[in-house]
């Protein structure tokens, strides 16, 4: 297996169910439930999940992140739909391969 051969897609309707289970069993800080807009990606080797990452709506205050950003009080609200937050993300046990995150998570801006 290479890091060439991985493939990461959203999470199908059909799929949540499983993402659930094996976020709540391997994660350590267990599942953490959908809050606004939540996008759950899987990342495949032949079709067997290998990693699982969830992206949800970024939070409505974060002192250092506004500082960091620099954007007024005026602009916050308007600007804030333009950030994601990664709230989970997992390599599945038997799955530790060198790079195997770091490909996940490029991969995931390309999907």
């Amino acid at each position: 297996m290479t890091l060439q051969t991985i493939t990461v897609r959203p999470v199908l309707k059909e799929e949540e169910q499983e993402y659930i289970k094996l976020m709540a069993k391997h994660h350590y800080l267990g599942f953490a439930p959908k809050i606004g807009e939540t996008m759950w990606y899987v990342a495949t080797v032949d079709k067997e999940w290998v990693s699982l990452i969830g992206f949800s709506v970024s939070a409505l205050k974060c002192k250092v992140r506004d500082q960091w950003i620099g954007w007024t009080y005026r602009y916050q609200f308007d600007r804030l739909k333009l950030i994601v937050n990664n709230n989970r993300f997992l390599i599945l046990p038997g799955w530790h391969i060198n790079n195997l995150g770091s490909r996940t998570i490029s991969l995931c801006l390309v999907t």
